[in-house]
């Protein structure tokens, strides 16, 4: 069973009035994120590894290059199979 990343936190890079870009670095293989679901959409790009990522119940395969998606309000989870980094903006921001 994998744990929970406890040194888990993305930097934000930018900000603009509707959107906000931010960087996940480092995470490590075998934890994950608990499953929640965001007040905002999400939309990223793998830049490191590989992670699993659950969207209302369905889990896609996510590599260096591939985007992803999660609607806003949906119940979501990453698990990290290798040392994963992406980049992702949110809308609205936080």
């Amino acid at each position: 069973m994998s744990k929970t990343n406890p040194n888990a936190n993305g930097k934000t890079l930018a900000t603009g009035e509707n959107v906000a870009l931010r960087l996940w670095s480092g995470e490590v293989p075998g934890t994950h994120k608990d499953v929640h679901a965001s007040p905002y959409e999400i939309v990223g790009y793998v830049l490191q590894g590989r992670a699993e990522i659950d969207v209302n119940g369905t889990t896609h395969d996510v590599h260096v290059g591939d985007t992803y998606l999660i609607p806003r309000d949906t119940l979501h989870t990453y698990r990290f199979m290798e040392t994963f980094s992406a980049v992702e903006a949110i809308s609205p921001k936080e």
